[in-house]
């Protein structure tokens, strides 16, 4: 049985003011519609607050929906990850922006920077994604109308739709907006020459194709690799900006220029050098031999650090490095919940009941199983369905602890839980 306010009993097919009932044409005219809107939305202003950003979306999608501009009431997911629950929407609204308006709406940084910190505001968003439809379209012209005001102008014609929902997937699970930020930085109008990342297996950034380096060979530690790109990485970014730009006001030969393109995209990748050194941890590698002496430049060192990670990386199985890979892209914890409610919740589901009463963190919350369970043997219920309704119970309980809800509203009182609804499929594109 489908509960999903938003739709038609017994589809997946949204409510909406056409009254189309067939998910294609109803795909199609969300597509012409916001089309139209968006055009005109290009030439309108929208605050940079939490309600300028409601105010877009009803802009966007009044013709197709009546709670265009609303905050969604209903759990969505995608990929089996949960974003924010709704009733903290709009306090994590209200903070992002807030922290928006205490940065100056990102004015007067420098491009870099600005793409930067534009990645990581609409990485947040997506976290959040407080709309039930449309969140997507959205997010991308608050990217075009935030960059213009900011004086970094984008296309949105030109943001790869592909590799913006990559983005999207990547920083939501990871936390790491660089690839978002790397993505926008791809649509501005009139940027510097578009690094282009050379990808390899499981989209790990490779450096440019180049002879081996020469010279003493050093065994350098994964830690001390680290360390090494934290202290010098910042600074090997700076550098190899200004080196394409250089190349390309110089004219250089085309070779040239697109080199020093793929290797600018390898020191700002999400998956470039840090990544490595704990993608090579993870696969049990301790060290990695590096060409290392005091006279290099910091993009130097970076870059020979970069060839000894790719060097143990292309010696990798393939299996255990898609395996170490999807280790690292574990989902981070969507805005409400907090790891220490996470641990609980696991420890509850875990333990015995004897150990949770003898908890008093988790005491109350098996009160509520072991009552549910009771009220199902005075109904005369089988043993079979007593157990199923304690197993039941003990995951709408966990639920709760994960999410910091007060534990009553119905789980208490020993009547049955019915079963839990799951959360909306997003549908955004």
């Amino acid at each position: 049985m489908n509960d999903d306010p938003y739709t038609y009993p017994g589809t997946d097919i949204l409510r909406n003011r056409l009254g189309l009932a067939d998910d294609a044409l109803l795909n199609e005219a969300e597509r012409r519609l916001t089309l139209a809107r968006g055009a005109h939305a290009a030439r309108l202003a929208f605050p940079c607050t939490a309600d300028g950003y409601r105010a877009l979306h009803k802009h966007l999608f009044q013709d197709l929906y009546e709670w265009a501009g609303q905050d969604r009431s209903v759990n969505i997911a995608k990929g089996g990850s949960r974003f924010a629950a709704p009733p903290y929407i709009a306090r994590e609204l209200d903070k992002l922006f807030s922290d928006m308006a205490a940065r100056n709406d990102f004015r007067a940084l420098s491009r870099d920077d600005f793409f930067d910190r534009l990645g990581n505001h609409i990485n947040e968003l997506n976290a959040i994604h407080p709309f039930r439809e449309g969140n997507g379209r959205t997010m991308r012209h608050h990217a075009v109308h935030v960059s213009r005001e900011a004086g970094h102008p984008i296309r949105i014609a030109s943001i790869d739709k592909t590799l913006w929902m990559d983005a999207s997937r990547h920083g939501f699970l990871t936390g790491d907006h660089r690839a978002m930020a790397a993505v926008l930085f791809a649509a501005a109008i009139q940027r510097d020459a578009a690094p282009e990342a050379r990808i390899g297996a499981h989209g790990i950034a490779l450096l440019p194709q180049r002879a081996p380096p020469t010279g003493q060979r050093y065994r350098v530690t994964l830690n001390k690799v680290r360390d090494e790109l934290e202290r010098y990485l910042p600074s090997a970014r700076q550098q190899a900006g200004e080196r394409l730009r250089a190349l390309v006001a110089d004219d250089a030969p085309s070779a040239q220029i697109a080199n020093a393109r793929t290797e600018l995209a390898y020191v700002r990748h999400a998956k470039g050098p840090v990544y490595q050194s704990h993608l090579l941890t993870y696969l049990g590698v301790r060290q990695v031999d590096a060409v290392i002496t005091a006279e290099q430049t910091p993009l130097e060192r970076v870059r020979e650090i970069g060839a000894a990670l790719g060097v143990q990386i292309n010696t990798q199985q393939s299996v255990q490095l898609q395996k170490a890979v999807r280790a690292l892209e574990r989902p981070i914890l969507p805005p409400g919940y907090a790891p220490g409610q996470e641990r609980l919740a696991a420890q509850f589901l875990k333990n015995s009941s004897e150990s949770n009463l003898a908890d008093t963190r988790l005491v109350a919350a098996q009160g509520i199983v072991d009552a549910a369970m009771q009220t199902a043997r005075e109904r005369g219920e089988s043993a079979r369905m007593v157990t199923s309704i304690g197993e039941s119970t003990r995951q709408l309980v966990a639920e709760r602890i994960r999410s910091g809800d007060a534990l009553d509203g119905g789980l208490g009182n020993g009547i049955m839980p019915s079963s839990p609804q799951p959360p909306a499929k997003d549908r955004s594109r």
